[in-house]
């Protein structure tokens, strides 16, 4: 679990595949909303009713809108790139550029989920189940990004090879 091998690999594998059409769907509403099929509006809206989720219920504050902005610029990027590295490990270099992407990417996205999870947190109108069933949906974009963060930190290389290979 200290390096981006096997079951590690799998795991962060999906959750970029399937963090970019969570992305570009949902999240990107709160930027976008004028570009969004009518279909698309209605199952965020449905998200946010059974869910009470008040930070994707528009209006958008300008903090959430900023934070959404560091999703679309640099997150949505890195998964592509992500799911490409983690499908070619092998033509990929584990200590250089995709290392140091690792650790700013956890570092940055497990920040931006702590004023977000406060938020759910200390939301008045949100009943306590769905304050739980919110949270544990956000919560593994806390731990993935953190758990990645750390692999970037502790391992010399995220890959876990023990030869040089081209960037």
């Amino acid at each position: 679990m200290k390096t981006l091998e096997g079951n590690t690999r799998l795991a962060f594998l999906f959750f970029f595949a399937s963090h970019i059409p969570a992305t570009l769907c949902i999240d990107l509403q709160a930027l976008f909303p004028n570009l969004y099929h009518q279909k698309l509006k209605d199952l965020l809206l449905w998200y946010t009713d059974i869910f009470n989720d008040e930070l994707m219920r528009g209006p958008h504050d300008t903090w959430f809108r900023a934070i959404v902005c560091g999703e679309f610029f640099f997150q949505l990027p890195f998964f592509f790139v992500a799911v490409k590295v983690l499908l070619n490990t092998n033509n990929y270099n584990g200590k250089g550029w995709f290392r140091s992407a690792c650790m700013l990417y956890g570092a940055h996205t497990s920040t931006t989920l702590i004023p977000i999870l406060a938020c759910h947190c200390a939301n008045e109108g949100a009943t306590f189940v769905e304050k739980v069933m919110v949270i544990s949906i956000y919560f593994p974009y806390l731990c993935f990004p953190l758990w990645l963060a750390y692999i970037g930190v502790v391992s010399e290389d995220v890959f876990g090879n023990t030869n040089t290979k081209n960037d």
